[in-house]
């Protein structure tokens, strides 16, 4: 179970739908199981032990259900005090269910720093707009400037695990504290970013809470975009300041034009366990998307009978033949977009033109297929 992270329900043999009466016989049952005097095994007293917290944490409904969506989050050895939970705040120190983790880089002494930060959308503008002052100030004649300022645009995109964790654990914490529906808004922004299992706990959590008539805030990510570009458009109005950054714009082009000359760009693919897989029949550039086989937001069917190319051109091989409807998992895409890197169901690494993908599973995914976590 996702949701049972120190194996309480596990080991009263009990789930998220057990009332208390049923859950008090299963205790009993299992108390006589695991007592040290009728079980010797190594285990016995410690589950013995382990009993009693778990029975007592699940037949209250609250701690029941703090459990449930804690566990989505952390595993048995970063479990947090529930007790002690406590709420992350903004960057003024409010309370909002409105809340995500921001990494902006700054350039110091040649060298680039990261801020990991927590903050509402009006923090974020406000993080953005001082790093772009400072990395232009410190860093305008830097080859670092356009990768910082690469990186920093890219955090206008909410979704993360981090963003993911701190929702999640927000809406136990502010359920803790009596306050369901800043909760549930803190449950629903983790939904969006939920997969499919994860959804089904936090839905269930979200319709214990009785809570109706709430909207989630939404993000200007244009505005988002245009703080970062902002400096920029200002060094343009000042005498002298065309030249500068012309000079700054062409110099940095001229070195990634000439590193992407000089480097082959392979098919190497993410995981999200830290692994890593490369290819060297692919020279162009694919932008890698993680892979994670526990997420079926990636899952996608072929529409058409396609072939799928060694390389992002016809020009290249044909690696295999797909059917109609077949599932792959998207793990990347070349810069213009045409053209997407898919993993088949034995591992090997090919390309599809995107106007063949559909997100979603169509044909049933075979047993031995190694798209998803088996």
């Amino acid at each position: 179970m996702i949701y049972d992270a120190l194996d309480y329900f596990k080991l009263l043999g009990a789930d998220a739908t057990t009332g208390e009466q049923e859950l008090k016989q299963k205790y009993r049952q299992a108390a006589k199981f695991w007592h040290p005097d009728v079980n010797k095994s190594p285990e016995a007293i410690e589950n013995f032990q382990k009993l009693s917290k778990a029975f007592d944490l699940l037949k209250d409904e609250k701690s029941k259900m703090i459990y449930m969506i804690l566990s989505l989050v952390y595993d048995k050895n970063t479990f947090v005090d529930m007790k002690g939970l406590k709420i992350y705040h903004d960057a003024k120190g409010n309370e909002t269910p409105f809340l995500r983790v921001f990494h902006i880089q700054k350039i110091n002494r040649g060298k680039v720093e990261t801020l990991d930060l927590i903050g509402t959308y009006e923090d974020c503008i406000a993080f953005l707009k001082t790093a772009a002052w400072h990395n232009i100030k410190h860093g305008l004649f830097s080859p670092l400037l356009y990768r910082v300022f690469k990186h920093n645009l890219s955090q206008i995109q909410v979704s993360s695990k981090d963003n993911f964790k701190l929702l999640v654990h927000n809406a136990a914490a502010f359920y803790h504290e009596g306050k369901f529906k800043a909760a549930y808004l803190s449950a629903l922004g983790a939904y969006e970013q939920a997969n499919t299992a994860q959804k089904e706990v936090l839905a269930f959590f979200m319709k214990s809470l009785g809570v109706t008539d709430v909207k989630i805030e939404k993000w200007d990510l244009k505005k988002m975009r245009a703080v970062q570009l902002k400096p920029f458009y200002r060094m343009l109005q000042f005498a002298g300041g065309i030249c500068v950054l012309a000079a700054v714009i062409l110099f940095v082009d001229i070195k990634a034009s000439n590193e992407a000359k000089k480097v082959n760009y392979y098919q190497e693919v993410h995981f999200s366990s830290g692994e890593n897989m490369a290819d060297d029949r692919v020279a162009s550039k694919v932008f890698n998307i993680p892979v994670d086989l526990s997420d079926d937001k990636m899952l996608y069917h072929i529409t058409d009978a396609q072939n799928i190319m060694f390389g992002p051109s016809e020009k290249y091989d044909v690696l295999q033949k797909a059917k109609i409807g077949q599932t792959v998992r998207v793990t990347g895409y070349t810069p213009d977009e045409v053209w997407y890197r898919v993993m088949l169901d034995n591992g090997q690494m090919g390309f599809v033109k995107k106007q063949y993908l559909k997100p979603g599973v169509k044909l049933e995914i075979p047993a031995y297929s190694k798209i998803i976590a088996q």
